[in-house]
């Protein structure tokens, strides 16, 4: 795997789509993360990702991310009912909180139209960073059809059936037929 971590933030703003400069549409913007917030017991690469380089504020598929503060935090836990071992980061296109498993170290969502199901979407916070990128490079370039292969060179898990990556290339396919 290559040194997500280093490139990231060039990579996945260089995948962005051109837009014209009068039109700022802040897709450029990253949200860092306070080290203060995060939790000690987040694996050390994850946590540096987000505290030095952070995530996009917007990415394709429909996510949003958010560096929320304590308080946020626990509310978001509680009225979620979002388990302990949970770091918030942000929601995607339907409300459903995105977080990382501290004790596993993987990115999830969970879905509340289906009782806050835990739906996976990547192994690591580095993996995903990873396929923040492949997404949207793939988005731009038309090359949907190799996408889901793309993401699983990076992380296995994150292609199978019933993962957020494959539920979203699925559904991209669906719509350029």
């Amino acid at each position: 795997m290559s040194d997500i971590s280093a490139n990231f933030k060039d990579r996945f703003i260089s995948s962005l789509p051109a837009v014209p400069p009068a039109l700022d549409l802040r897709f450029d913007e990253f949200v860092v993360f306070d080290a203060n917030v995060i939790p000690v017991r987040l694996a050390k690469e994850d946590s540096c990702l987000l505290e030095d380089h952070g995530l996009p504020r917007d990415a394709a598929p429909f996510l949003s991310f958010h560096a929320y503060s304590q308080p946020e935090i626990e509310s978001r836990k509680r009225h979620f009912g979002i388990p302990e071992s949970y770091f918030p980061i942000g929601h995607n296109g339907s409300g459903d909180i995105l977080a990382i498993d501290t004790d596993s170290r993987e990115v999830v969502y969970f879905n509340h139209d289906n009782h806050n199901q835990r739906v996976f979407i990547n192994s690591s916070v580095r993996q995903f960073a990873e396929s923040l990128c492949i997404y949207q490079e793939h988005l731009g370039n038309r090359t949907m059809a190799d996408c889901l292969r793309a993401i699983a060179a990076i992380d296995a898990r994150a292609a199978t059936t019933g993962s957020m990556w494959q539920t979203e290339v699925i559904s991209e396919l669906a719509n350029e037929a």
